[in-house]
């Protein structure tokens, strides 16, 4: 078995030989396998960084009024693309961002479409096709509620339930009083919300969204009592939206999710690259300039946040 395999592998070499030398006359001055090019040398081969990010996630990713890309998540991949100018030593590198539906990015990084993706979640299903940086941010998850939401519902959302009595919830002295949650599609909070909620026995229908836009028009039209996400995204939503007086944006915390921008599996030099080049921003005050713009002045927490996940030289 092993002298037919080389045997396979000589007579290929005659053939990637000659593709080789096609890609040299092209111009491109590299050849490498497809499966074993990373970032960087699909970055050298084509004199391009393609950065993928969503429209849809304000402050952390969107386009603009003139479409261009936007947000705390878009500086961060900015800063990694000056590195990779430098690492290449090509200060004429374009670095090209491009828009991705949420239900394809994590896909479309880690099958190389592009070559850094500007902002996700990482989960071990995730990690099964992608690769991720070290932290970018400590999120966490609230919910948008209507501030004529049924008074069991908006209970049992902000905790504050009377004692010893069963709201939002079956009892024999007591019918539930359904209510309807609406959440993003193709999140983790999509998938756990489910489960959370029926573990406490919470009677609701959920409902999924494209976007934070959506989200809160199924509130203004009463069609939801809540809208679970990202707590900075609904601010930044609710601020936007048409009648923000009527929306309350919880302060309690329903789970903490911790960001990172995505890379393709296997592509070590490049995550080093990336790694390097946020731990030192995250050491040095320029994070905290660009964390302001975006979300406010970090609070002590989360400066001891950046310094606990940058790698020491």
């Amino acid at each position: 078995m092993h002298d037919t395999a080389a045997q396979d592998r000589r007579r290929s070499l005659p053939a990637l030989a000659l593709a080789c030398a096609l890609v040299a006359l092209g111009g491109l001055g590299v050849c490498l396998p497809a499966s074993a090019a990373g970032a960087l040398e699909r970055a050298k081969a084509s004199g391009k960084l393609t950065i993928g990010y969503s429209t849809d996630a304000a402050p952390y990713a969107s386009a603009d009024a003139s479409g261009n890309p936007t947000g705390f998540a878009i500086a961060l991949c900015t800063k990694v693309g000056d590195a990779v100018k430098n690492e290449l030593k090509m200060p004429t590198l374009a670095v090209s961002f491009v828009s991705l539906q949420r239900d394809e990015a994590v896909a479309a990084v880690g099958q190389g479409k592009v070559d850094l993706l500007c902002g996700v979640v990482p989960t071990l299903e995730r990690r099964a096709v992608a690769d991720f940086s070290i932290p970018v941010i400590l999120g966490g998850t609230t919910a948008a509620v209507r501030k004529d939401a049924p008074v069991r519902v908006m209970q049992a959302l902000s905790g504050h339930e009377p004692k010893g009595q069963a709201n939002w919830r079956g009892s024999t002295d007591q019918a539930p009083q359904r209510g309807v949650i609406a959440v993003i599609g193709n999140t983790v909070l999509e998938k756990g919300l489910a489960d959370r909620l029926k573990e406490r026995r919470i009677n609701v229908s959920i409902v999924t969204v494209k976007d934070a836009a959506a989200g809160l028009q199924l509130l203004s039209e009463r069609n939801a009592d809540a809208f679970f996400a990202d707590r900075a995204l609904l601010l930044e939503a609710v601020g936007r939206s048409k009648s923000p007086s009527d929306v309350t944006v919880l302060d309690r915390l329903y789970r903490r999710d911790l960001a990172a921008l995505g890379v393709q599996r296997g592509d070590d030099d490049f995550r080093l690259v990336v790694d390097r080049t946020l731990s030192h921003l995250f050491r040095s005050n320029e994070i905290n300039t660009i964390y302001s713009s975006y979300f406010g002045a970090p609070t002590p927490q989360q400066q001891d946040f950046y310094q606990l996940v940058a790698i020491p030289d």
